[in-house]
């Protein structure tokens, strides 16, 4: 009996050293995990105080962006200070040159300017031309002299198309479709 008693006691013993090895290897693995979540945390908040940094860097690109644009805009509205945009004229209309009509209509709508000198510094069709006889296509033409522009656009502001030659014609500022 003391022999059995010696041979659990053995037993007994062998397992409490393995599994007093089993607990260690367990705790130095609890304690590298630990680790490593420590680790990750740490790269965790690292990476989202750089994607806060990136989200405020962005925030100021789009906020420059956008001014960039409205500068943008505002400098190409002011390029086309001196156009006016013509809609409502066929191209069968123009039996002349296209700055003939336009100065034409140009004494037309303002009589102040009959005696005075219009001076166009370009005068074209926008767009895609039409191939539906008897539609219109704007005209864009630019005059040299801004007070010619203004004498004119003064004379149309308060109408919303004139009678020309038979066909209702729109005078209007040139401004980016953005705006119109």
């Amino acid at each position: 009996m003391e022999q059995l008693f010696r041979s659990l006691r053995e037993d007994f013993a062998t397992l409490k050293q393995e599994k007093a090895a089993d607990i260690k290897d367990l705790k130095r693995e609890v304690i590298d995990l630990g680790q490593r979540v420590d680790t990750i945390e740490q790269i965790h908040d690292t990476q989202e105080e750089e994607m806060d940094c990136h989200m405020r860097e962005l925030l100021t690109l789009q906020d420059k962006n956008q001014e960039l644009q409205y500068q943008i805009e505002d400098l190409e509205n002011r390029s086309r200070c001196y156009n006016i945009r013509i809609k409502g004229v066929p191209a069968q209309a123009v039996t002349e040159t296209l700055e003939d009509f336009v100065v034409r209509l140009f004494r037309h709508v303002a009589p102040a300017l009959k005696k005075q000198n219009i001076v166009l510094d370009r005068t074209h069709r926008a767009g895609q031309p039409t191939h539906m006889p008897g539609q219109a296509q704007d005209i864009l033409t630019c005059l040299h002299h801004y007070k010619q522009r203004e004498a004119i656009m003064a004379a149309v502001r308060d109408t919303t198309s004139i009678e020309f030659e038979g066909h209702r014609i729109g005078l209007y500022q040139d401004l980016l479709i953005t705006l119109q």
